[in-house]
């Protein structure tokens, strides 16, 4: 679980004008979280406490109208707790074992640490990448659950994590698998238009001949989320021992992202 609190020492600005392009960036935040994974709280006694700019209650007749209203619906969105939290470390203690972060739109006067910082949607998504990379590589089914936060511009089809359940994360084999799709990850967050370059990916790969397709159809058609069935026929190839490994992807033009069908050795594949 992934923990939010509204830092109220770092609700601090210069102007009114700052607070406001704070609770924009705020609210963007807060919009692409993760309801089932992130947990947004608050003190209690929020809406008493204060900022430069007053009384946090009093603050919506401040603003601009706009404002009014979004201010009092974001701050709603945390959830209210007893306790105000003032360090990372009462937070890891009222929150064990889970991934502490504070929200604000200035940490300037503040000693949060850096890490624990989150102002807008790129501190947002470094603070889950990171808090996913501390448990990802405990086990297969922790890498699998945060498969998401680790690789935004991948959607895997249904029967990857049957084709790679049974190795170890200490095993040299997933090692190479997670090279393969961190530098596959990368490069498809650089496409932004046109067709997909896989010849600049940076790994050995190709399509299929249009004759192989043509005789493996069924075996290569995967079915994927949100997609249905497509036919895979670009690859990336590598070996381990002397055995032949092979990574079946389809770039969606629709999407922009990439869909991973199959992972694997390749005599397992079928064709």
């Amino acid at each position: 679980m992934n923990n939010f609190f509204l830092f109220k020492d770092a609700l601090n600005t210069a102007t009114l004008g700052d607070f406001e392009n704070g609770i924009k960036s705020l609210n963007d935040v807060v919009a692409k979280r993760n309801t089932q994974t992130d947990n947004l709280i608050r003190y209690e006694d929020f809406w008493m406490q204060s900022c430069v700019h007053g009384v946090f209650y009093e603050l919506p007749l401040s603003l601009n109208n706009e404002y009014k209203g979004l201010i009092v619906k974001l701050f709603n969105s945390f959830s209210p707790i007893a306790f105000d939290i003032p360090n990372g470390g009462d937070f890891d203690i009222l929150y064990n074992n889970d991934c502490n972060g504070f929200k604000g739109f200035d940490f300037t006067p503040t000693a949060i640490h850096q890490s624990r910082q989150i102002t807008d949607l790129v501190s947002f998504n470094q603070f889950k990448l990171n808090c996913a990379n501390q448990v990802a590589y405990n086990s297969i089914q922790n890498y699998w659950d945060n498969r998401n936060i680790l690789f935004p511009n991948l959607i895997f089809c249904e029967r990857v994590f049957e084709q790679i359940r049974h190795l170890s994360v200490n095993d040299d084999r997933f090692g190479l698998i997670d090279q393969k799709l961190k530098r596959l990850n990368s490069f498809t967050g650089t496409w932004q238009h046109g067709n997909y370059d896989y010849a600049n990916l940076g790994l050995d790969n190709s399509p299929d001949t249009p004759t192989r397709i043509s005789k493996t159809l069924a075996l290569r058609t995967f079915n994927c989320p949100g997609i249905g069935d497509r036919v895979f026929s670009l690859h990336i190839k590598w070996y381990f021992g002397g055995e032949p490994f092979r990574l079946y992807y389809f770039p969606n033009d629709a999407n922009r992202k990439v869909y991973v069908g199959y992972i694997g050795p390749k005599d397992d594949i079928g064709f």
